[in-house]
């Protein structure tokens, strides 16, 4: 790299008020390089010698404070560039320099494109990948995009692990909302190999917890007799609600008497809706017609439930199962999960379910399929026991 300097426009253009533009020049291997400084002055009231604005006015201290960034800004770019050993040409300076101007680092890049997300993704959707940005930002703050690598991966991985404590499930959706920003930046140009090319997502099967129909019947019991205190209850009644209709948490919350028709809930899932936009209508059996007149205490219109953030929900359903001796690890999805297998043990109809569960790919019901010791020693004897 040359020297650089600052100078205004070296031909005759002026604006209105006799300002023009100054431009920042460099060479990197013969080449000239001018980085427009986005600051006009007028040409006497530059100081070439000193390379800023004369005067110690505000607009001035302004300008040269300006200045003196982007001469800044230069200079990292080709100090990491040394350091790192890497070859630094006129294009890739070109685009460092364009991208440090749009986005100081790649957290920065993903919190902007996930903000022009909102509204056309879930609620839902938008508080986990906001809360999984959060993380990143924690755990490796200031990334730049030239350090969005395999290594870089590597390494969020075990740092979500280590500082949160993330299963590998959860490290695995954490690297998928992941996956998705950096998509974006390698269509914009903005990183040249995509690092989830080499770095592949491990998906692991979750340990699924559901509740037995005993656990499910004394879970109802303590329900009817109220017995615990009121922020308990609560969460314990669209628990019991979503064991009961398969309903996932985000449909819970938004369920209101209107989705209500005569012997059925009618419901386009939230988290279906952008994709499949299936509508999913489910019987109103007694349980069902319990719960929802508890809690909606005969009203017409308007949300059912007062649900609690999911993060509470979960913590206060680990209350009630340790309050009744249910040693099992519930949140809860594990209601819907309840739901699927106690249909499934009593009605053995996998086609029926899908469509209660609202699921387009019969492999996404199929999670909910369990078969205990005691169900395969039935069915073998059933079986081969006559010969």
């Amino acid at each position: 790299m040359g020297i650089v300097t600052i100078s205004p426009r070296d031909d005759s253009y002026k604006r209105k008020d006799g300002k023009t533009a100054l431009y920042c020049t460099l060479y990197i291997d013969r080449q000239r390089i001018r980085v427009p400084v986005k600051v006009y002055v007028k040409p006497e009231d530059w100081d070439q010698k000193k390379q800023q604005v004369k005067g110690n006015s505000k607009e001035a201290r302004d300008a040269n404070l300006i200045v003196k960034n982007v001469k800044a800004r230069i200079n990292d770019i080709f100090v990491q560039y040394r350091l790192e050993h890497r070859e630094l040409t006129k294009s890739i300076f070109i685009k460092e320099y364009n991208e440090g101007q749009t986005y100081q680092n790649f957290w920065v890049f993903m919190e902007s494109e996930l903000n022009k997300r909102k509204g056309t993704i879930a609620e839902n959707t938008y508080r986990a990948q906001k809360s999984t940005l959060e993380k990143y930002k924690k755990v490796m703050p200031g990334l730049p995009f030239r350090e969005m690598n395999e290594e870089a991966i590597r390494e969020l991985r075990k740092l979500l692990a280590k500082e949160f404590g993330n299963s590998p499930n959860t490290v695995a959706k954490n690297m998928i909302t992941l996956k998705t920003y950096v998509s974006i930046a390698v269509r914009r140009k903005y990183i040249d190999t995509n690092p989830f090319a080499v770095e592949k997502i491990r998906r692991y099967k979750p340990n699924q917890v559901w509740l037995t129909e005993s656990e499910l019947v004394r879970l109802l019991d303590v329900y009817r007799k109220k017995m615990f205190p009121p922020n308990l209850h609560s969460v314990l009644q669209y628990f019991l609600f979503s064991c009961f209709t398969g309903m996932r948490l985000s449909d819970v919350k938004n369920f209101g008497m209107d989705q209500v028709k005569g012997d059925f809930i009618i419901l386009n899932p939230i988290k279906t809706k952008r994709t499949s936009n299936e509508m999913v209508s489910i019987p109103i059996t007694k349980p069902i017609k319990q719960i929802v007149n508890d809690a909606a205490r005969l009203r017409l219109h308007g949300k059912v439930f007062d649900c609690y953030a999911d993060a509470v929900t979960n913590r206060m359903l680990k209350k009630i199962a340790d309050g009744i001796g249910i040693n099992k690890e519930i949140s809860f999805h594990s209601a819907r999960h309840t739901f699927a297998s106690i249909f499934l043990s009593k009605t053995d109809d996998l086609a029926t379910l899908q469509k209660l569960l609202g699921h387009s790919d019969i492999k996404q019901t199929m999670v909910y399929v369990h078969t205990t010791e005691g169900k395969k020693v039935e069915q073998m004897q059933k079986c081969w026991d006559e010969f």
